[in-house]
């Protein structure tokens, strides 16, 4: 089992935004000595209480040079927002920057802020998302690519830097809705997985579908990677585990449901209503004593079949610097054996 620790970045109106990104540096090189294997940063806009997580690539790149081994990727670039070919260039300049450690994580984007605010027709997500993925691969799989799609073409130019990793990074595909998790099996690539958002059931009955495409499109399952998001904190004593867990959770479900009454509803701020901090803890987190944690990524772990778990440490932002480090002190030191 591989273990990532992920960044979404909200920043409260008593945070600054250069706090948040040096605490998330600072956390990564932790996770990088403590020997989590990636560091997943999100991309969001428009919206600091949310995250200020609007130029991912950017934090990666510090992060690429101030750390050895850990990889590095973003959950997701958000591709229908991107010109690909200028995305092509960024992800292989980190992949060089971080000599071969770059994660291309991807997804559609689900908030109408996000396309409103690019000038983006949200009705042609997906279809920019499908071409500008098979873009990106065949500039950086071919020199003197050249394309010919509806929204994006190439003309012939080879991409410069190319990647360190051949053909390409790794390729993780987000999936948030029914149709995409059978779209990511019939293309082969490793999926990302959020039942905090997509439901229980939703995450179960995607994966049957994405594992079916896989096998019906003939890929080799042995060599895809499932990875499951799950917002944690781990303290020594279940009560305050607990306690910190609700303040940081509180938060982020606020932000939610303050996104779904103004109107910039997606599937996850339509979810938060029905979901209170206790709900989450019970269904989707893993919250309490190393032993507690441990015994909830076993359930997971034989629910979801994964590979990797993506570890949400401070879903809300609130916590200290301070008390986040020491959650991820204690997985890395009394729960990540169990399971290596």
């Amino acid at each position: 089992m591989e273990f990532g620790v992920f960044y979404q970045l909200p920043c409260a109106v008593d945070q600054t935004p250069a706090a948040r990104f040096q605490d998330t540096i600072a956390q990564c090189q932790l996770a990088d000595e403590l020997g989590f294997d990636a560091a997943w940063l999100a991309e969001l806009h428009f919206n600091p209480r949310f995250s200020v997580m609007s130029a991912p690539m950017m934090i990666a790149s510090a992060i690429a040079l101030t750390t050895k081994r850990i990889r590095i990727g973003n959950a997701v670039n958000l591709l229908p927002l991107h010109q690909p070919v200028r995305l092509a260039e960024e992800a292989a300049t980190l992949d060089v920057l971080s000599n071969g450690r770059a994660i291309f994580g991807v997804g559609r984007g689900a908030m109408p802020s996000h396309f409103q605010g690019y000038g983006i027709d949200q009705e042609e997500g997906r279809d920019r998302f499908l071409e500008a993925l098979e873009l990106v691969l065949g500039l950086w799989e071919q020199e003197d690519f050249t394309y010919q799609g509806k929204y994006y073409q190439a003309h012939g130019y080879t991409v410069t830097p190319r990647p360190v990793q051949r053909p390409h990074p790794p390729v993780y595909v987000a999936a948030n809705s029914a149709d995409t998790f059978g779209i990511v099996g019939s293309l082969g690539h490793n999926i990302l997985v959020a039942p905090t958002i997509v439901t229980t059931e939703g995450a179960l009955a995607g994966l049957a579908s994405y594992r079916a495409e896989l096998a019906e499109n003939g890929h080799d399952a042995a060599k895809i990677k499932v990875n499951v998001n799950v917002p944690m904190h781990v303290a020594a004593d279940e009560k305050e585990a607990k306690a910190a867990f609700t303040t940081t959770i509180d938060n982020y479900l606020g932000t939610l449901r303050d996104i779904g009454a103004s109107g910039g509803s997606s599937r996850g701020s339509s979810r938060a209503f029905s979901l209170t901090a206790e709900s989450v803890m019970e269904e989707f987190a893993a919250v309490g004593t190393p032993d507690q944690v441990a015994a909830k990524l076993e359930k997971f772990q034989e629910m979801y079949g994964p590979q990797e778990f993506m570890c949400w440490f401070n879903i809300g932002g609130m916590l200290p610097h301070a008390e986040v480090e020491s959650s991820m002190r204690l997985f890395a030191e009394e729960v990540m054996p169990r399971f290596q």
